[in-house]
């Protein structure tokens, strides 16, 4: 029993498939690459390498499969690649030339392969409780908090963070990078600018930044990226091992640029554009005391002015009699 697949179909793939990558239903049973194809074979007995028997009133039926190599991740390139030998219970024997000879069919296939799609998306939250998210472009100071949230659906398996950074420009390959998350830990050791508070135990992942103090103030706005890996849902597959001298030993996986999520911009907010209000929208104590000192000189200011005019309503009645004796004075020594 024989399968060959053209090895196009394999290397086309992005990243590509080699033979030493698959096997049949018994890891054991491997492929070998003959020319430009792939070649799977059973030699033996049909009920090697893991081979299924099925039958029913006219056939009998041999089924096995081509898959990856075991993995806890899942890659973007799941091969599962099922083929069946069928035979009929009855044959007709006939003698020509005196050899028993059984016809057996070849017969040429296409296979029509599809992409499943995880949907994985980002969003920022502005409390720890991830309740009230981000509508608008965050807009932050150097010591602002930012929660971050990156989640799949269907939730069906486990999402871990492999990588994320940040760049001044929307493109995640920018030559200026400021990666934080590294390997699924974190970079940082101060936990105040960066805490990772949940990876690779469930379909989402979080963590919160101060991303300003991280990043710097040399930017106004920056862009956030991140790499995922999707893994089985079994416990402790996914969930990553942050502790020294373990996380240094580690090989770091290249991840496919499919399994990259962005937000972006989040703006950098001066200090003397930050809002003197409190969170529920109340003007502080500072400003009660320096609208009361307003009242108090508005009230001194109408008093002494009141006086002024009082003032002014005696002392000009005067000044004219003076005027006029004066000129009456002078009328009567021209006289």
């Amino acid at each position: 029993m024989e399968v060959v697949i053209p090895s196009a179909f394999f290397l086309n793939k992005e990243p590509p498939v080699y033979v030493w990558d698959l096997h049949l239903n018994d890891p054991e049973c491997r492929g070998v690459e003959v020319g430009d194809d792939y070649v799977f074979s059973i030699k033996t007995n049909l009920s090697d390498c893991g081979t299924i028997m099925a039958s029913d009133d006219t056939h009998i039926m041999f089924i096995n499969t081509i898959h990856n190599n075991d993995s806890e991740v899942i890659t973007r390139n799941y091969i599962n690649i099922t083929f069946v030998c069928r035979y009929p219970v009855n044959y007709m024997v006939q003698q020509p030339n005196g050899v028993n000879m059984i016809k057996v069919d070849v017969r040429t296939i296409t296979l029509n392969t599809e992409d499943g799609n995880f949907s994985v998306s980002m969003l920022l939250y502005k409390d720890e409780a991830f309740q009230d998210k981000w509508t608008t472009v965050p807009s932050l100071t150097l010591e602002d908090d930012i929660f971050v949230k990156v989640f799949m659906v269907p939730a069906d398996l486990m999402l871990r963070i492999e990588r994320c950074w940040a760049t001044p420009t929307s493109d995640p390959y920018s030559n200026i990078q400021y990666t934080f998350i590294r390997d699924s830990c974190p970079v940082l050791s101060n936990e105040q600018t960066l805490s990772v508070l949940k990876n690779g135990q469930g379909p989402e992942a979080l963590f919160r930044i101060q991303m300003f103090k991280f990043v710097g103030s040399s930017y106004a706005n920056v862009f956030l990226h991140c790499n995922i890996q999707i893994c089985h849902n079994a416990p402790g597959l996914c969930q990553p091992n942050c502790s020294g001298e373990v996380t240094v030993m580690r090989m770091r996986r290249d991840v496919p640029l499919s399994h990259t999520v962005s937000y972006g911009p989040i703006r950098r907010l001066l200090n003397s554009e930050k809002p003197n209000l409190n969170a529920g929208g109340v003007p502080p104590v500072a400003t009660f005391v320096l609208g009361g000192l307003l009242v108090v000189l508005l009230l001194i200011t109408g008093l002494f002015g009141r006086l002024w005019l009082r003032s002014r309503r005696f002392y000009p009645a005067r000044e004219a009699q003076l005027t006029l004796s004066n000129i009456h004075h002078i009328s009567e020594v021209a006289s």
